[in-house]
């Protein structure tokens, strides 16, 4: 189904292809073709497919098509205690950050930040990627380390150490935008997760800026930062500080563990983040280990 941005057919029938390889049956939300502008059609009809799919008892898992804008119009149509009554596993990341943690908040539902089926699983998804996703949705104990071969020459400890506690974040733009409203994320000892995609480092200081004014960072036990990726040409970043600097000025000083440019969201074969569940983050050893069960049972 799509929370967000209209999908392209094409790349809808690739990532679809790719699952029922794998031996899935799929069903389609009944708008995730529409288009109005920017919109994967209506909020209220984005909302009603969501909400189909969580009633129907012959689906287990419900995958985001894509990313993209306006997942957090749906917010105001969505039932909670429907979703609550039908709890399964929920994939998405980018802008369907602000529906994940609207879930985590109302409705007690974990899911999980990871493959969508048009920019993920269209493409190939690597078996690195694949192996931590089955593990946290289909396993019903605790899936130990998140990570793939990739992780030593991609992540570095910004702060050194080891801190435990629930997970929980997205794309930083939409953590930010939950401020002020009845999904303000929580960091009151977790574990805050972010990354971000056509942001340059001086928004990303910006919403980090507004997360430490709000009093929020200073709670995390420990910080997971995924890559910041930003397309720009030399001349333009030489205009900027690295996002290196940014985020040390506002992490470092904390005194938290916190392990940097872990491959998780926007980036090829992302790595699967189980938000609200319970998590152990290792600087030193720049990994992320889950800690219980992501699901209660695997059907």
């Amino acid at each position: 189904m799509s929370l967000a941005s209209p999908v392209p057919p094409e790349r809808l029938e690739l990532g679809l292809a790719a699952l029922r390889a794998l031996g899935f049956s799929v069903v389609l939300g009944e708008h995730v073709l529409e288009r109005k502008g920017h919109h994967a059609g209506e909020p209220a009809a984005r909302a009603a497919d969501l909400h189909a799919l969580f009633a129907r008892p012959d689906v287990d898992a419900i995958f985001c098509a894509r990313g993209g804008s306006s997942s957090i119009r749906a917010l105001d149509h969505l039932d909670f205690e429907l979703i609550r009554a039908h709890p399964k596993v929920f994939v998405g990341y980018s802008d369907v950050t602000s529906v994940m943690l609207a879930l985590l908040a109302r409705a007690g539902l974990r899911s999980f930040f990871g493959p969508m089926v048009t920019p993920d699983w269209a493409g190939g998804l690597a078996p690195g990627a694949r192996d931590a996703l089955w593990r946290l949705v289909c396993r019903a104990s605790p899936a130990g380390p998140l990570a793939d071969a990739r992780r030593a020459a991609e992540s570095w400890p910004m702060v050194e150490g080891q801190a435990r506690g629930v997970l929980v974040g997205g794309t930083l733009t939409l953590v930010a935008a939950t401020l002020g409203t009845p999904e303000q994320i929580d960091l009151t000892d977790r574990i805050f997760f972010f990354e971000d995609i056509h942001e340059s480092p001086a928004r990303i200081e910006r919403y980090l800026a507004q997360l430490a004014r709000a009093g929020l960072l200073r709670q995390a036990a420990g910080f997971l930062v995924g890559p910041l990726r930003w397309d720009a040409s030399d001349e333009e970043r030489g205009a900027y500080l690295p996002f290196e600097t940014v985020l040390r000025a506002h992490l470092a000083p904390l005194g938290r563990p916190a392990l940097v440019g872990y491959p998780c969201g926007h980036v090829p074969n992302p790595i699967t983040m189980p938000l609200g569940t319970a998590v152990e983050l290792d600087a030193d050893q720049r990994v992320l280990r889950a800690l219980e069960p992501a699901v209660r049972s695997c059907s």
